[in-house]
Formats: C-alpha cells, sequence, structure tokens
C-alpha cells in the first residue's frame, strides 16, 4: 500500500495543478465573468446549479484563528518544557566507584 501511494499522491496533486492551470477559460453569465478551469475542449456551458456550485467553491474562505487560538496552550507548553530541557539537558546518572582504571589528568608545564 505504501508503495503504491509513494508514487499515486505525487501523480494526483500534478494532475490537480494541472487541472488547475492549464485549462482556465472564462464564461459571462448575466453580465457576470466567472473564471474556472477544467480540461474540456470546444465550446461548452454550464447550468445554474454548476455555476453557483463554481461560485461557492472558488469563493470559500476559512479562518485559522480558532484552531490557533485552540492549539496555542499547547505549543506554548512544549516550547516551556523544550526550553528548560534544553537548559538543563539530559539526566545524567554517575556511577562513583572505588576503582579507577584510569589515571588521573597529568598538568605538564
Amino acid at each position: 500500500m505504501r508503495n503504491i501511494l509513494k508514487w499515486f499522491l505525487p501523480l494526483l496533486f500534478v494532475a490537480y495543478v494541472g487541472g488547475i492551470t492549464l485549462f482556465t477559460h472564462s464564461h459571462v453569465v448575466n453580465g457576470v465573468i466567472i473564471v474556472h478551469s477544467h480540461p474540456f475542449s470546444g465550446e461548452h456551458s454550464h447550468t445554474e446549479v454548476e455555476v453557483e456550485t463554481i461560485f461557492f467553491l472558488s469563493s470559500f474562505l476559512t479562518s485559522s484563528i480558532p484552531t490557533i487560538l485552540c492549539l496555542a496552550p499547547f505549543a506554548g507548553l512544549l516550547l516551556c518544557i523544550l526550553r528548560v530541557y534544553s537548559l538543563t539537558g539530559p539526566l545524567q546518572l554517575r556511577v562513583i566507584s572505588s576503582v579507577s582504571l584510569r589515571a588521573p589528568p597529568a598538568c605538564l608545564q
């Protein structure tokens, strides 16, 4: 499944981008110019329902502010945890034993 998605998703993206950029055309409906794109050759027209759907899809806007407001406390908490961790470093345990196989460092002057 992963191997199929590895090839299918980039091809789907390229087809989508190509569809919305390569086949752009306009229609005049009741004095209003409607610009949209879809792969279709030759003269064609759209029904009122299709024109209304094109209008609503092209004017759809969403705000990310509610999402940001919900996630901001969690992001702040995560940043605080990462900041404290970077200042203190990972917890290191030292084992103190009486037998040492290494000599203390020497200082030659």
